[in-house]
């Protein structure tokens, strides 16, 4: 029987379409408030038997013009998918028959149950807040209407030990209401908070399991080339030391001192990429100006700069400081000076250039060299890497501009490429202002 019981209440509660409440909490008052439709339907059928049984037909009239009502506000629920003005006006005919129950009823008849029940469809449909305000407003407007018309032939006369009863039932009914609410919240908010943890973690483990391609990717292309240009020379070498002539050895020699360099900066971007993503670099944003970064970069790559002949040039439009994780921000700016050294034909030149836009800093590094084609664009958009000897042969990890994208992103920045094939290419990223 119980089994039996549950089937069919779930059948009858849960039968209802809240496709249109994306929020839980939502989803929950409308399918109370179609419950409590149902219900009100049901028991102002049963009253409406009883009046024309009874032949009391002014009550009669009343019912049927609250059942109409009701009717008329149930087709505004399921018409326009919305529960808040329907909540409020089935809480107005609920209210207004529980004050014509009390007001005319009498203490010996069942009306007065009616109205005694009124806190728990109120509280639970309109809320806590909301649901307190309007029990308030009907207690005070039950009592001060029967106040002044406690007199009229039509009015039950209630003595004060009865009103002080029917006040504690509509108050410890209101209580049970209200606790329910409240408890409800609390394990929603914790449930809410239980939901964003999950799908935090889920990301978390999808990240992962892109990442981890990534980094096969760049193990099995990249690695894999930089070690095989180093066996390919030393073997060479060993084979062919004693034939090959001097200046071609010290030639060779010098081509495995540079492959040797670049596995190893290859193997160190690997490193610090691996460390970002299991968050494990410290992220400490502090106030600073640009121009400190700037004038690093410069001294580092002076030398670069010089053996290709390139100009640098750094255009503010801004004195603000910024707000983001220092040597994030200057690997950033490295890495782009670097990949803009790279690809400039010797004798250009290079611009930095810094503007505020909004809350944020927007700085841009441009040169005029050989440009990105559309397959390179792609494969940064998709963090991807790759790698593309500069116009003096200069090689690279293949990383680096991955490296620039996460740390961008770490501090709360964008980036974004503008190039042109054979025109150049221009890099810029937004990093936070100090408030």
């Amino acid at each position: 029987m119980s089994k039996l019981l549950n089937y069919y209440l779930k059948l009858f509660i849960f039968n209802i379409d809240d496709s249109s409440y994306e929020r839980l909490e939502e989803k929950k008052k409308s399918i109370l408030l179609h419950l409590f439709f149902y219900l009100f339907f049901l028991s102002m059928g049963v009253f409406l038997f009883s009046n024309f049984y009874k032949k009391t037909y002014n009550t009669a009239l009343f019912n049927g013009t609250a059942l109409l009502a009701g009717g008329l506000t149930f087709w505004l629920l399921k018409k326009k998918k919305s529960s808040v003005a329907p909540a409020f006006l089935f809480v107005f005919i609920i209210s207004a028959i529980s004050t014509y129950f009390f007001l005319t009823g009498g203490y010996n008849k069942s009306g007065v149950a009616f109205a005694l029940m009124l806190p728990l469809p109120v509280i639970l449909i309109l809320g806590k807040e909301r649901g307190i305000i309007a029990l308030a407003l009907f207690f005070l407007s039950n009592t001060l209407a029967y106040y002044f018309f406690q007199n009229e032939p039509w009015c039950p006369h209630y003595n004060f030990s009865l009103i002080c009863r029917l006040s504690i039932v509509f108050l410890f009914i209101s209580v049970i209401a209200f606790a329910n609410e409240f408890i409800f919240e609390v394990l929603y908010t914790r449930l809410e908070k239980l939901s964003t943890s999950l799908r935090i973690s889920q990301q978390k483990y999808k990240d992962l399991a892109i990442n981890k391609e990534k980094f096969l990717s760049i193990i099995s292309h990249d690695l894999s080339d930089h070690v095989g240009s180093f066996m390919a020379i030393s073997s060479l070498l060993n084979e062919q030391y004693d034939e090959l002539p001097k200046e071609e050895r010290m030639k060779l020699i010098k081509n495995m001192a540079i492959v040797s360099k670049n596995n190893y900066k290859l193997l160190h971007d690997l490193l610090t990429w691996s460390t970002v993503q299991m968050d494990h670099i410290p992220y400490s944003p502090k106030p600073f100006k640009l121009e400190k970064i700037y004038r690093e970069v410069i001294e580092l790559f002076n030398p670069l700069l010089e053996e290709k002949q390139l100009s640098i040039f750094l255009k503010m439009k801004s004195n603000s400081e910024l707000f983001a994780d220092y040597h994030m921000a200057s690997a950033i700016l490295r890495n782009l000076v670097s990949n803009a050294i790279k690809f400039s034909q010797p004798g250009g030149e290079i611009r930095i250039s810094a503007k505020e836009r909004e809350d944020m800093m927007v700085i841009s590094v441009s040169d005029r060299g050989v440009g990105m084609s559309k397959e390179a664009l792609m494969r940064f958009n998709s963090s991807l890497s790759f790698s593309e000897p500069g116009t003096m042969q200069e090689p690279g990890t293949g990383i680096g501009l991955i490296l620039t994208k996460e740390f961008v992103q770490k501090n709360e920045g964008r980036i974004y490429i503008d190039s042109t094939p054979g025109k150049g290419t221009k890099v810029s990223f937004t990093l936070p202002l100090v408030e």
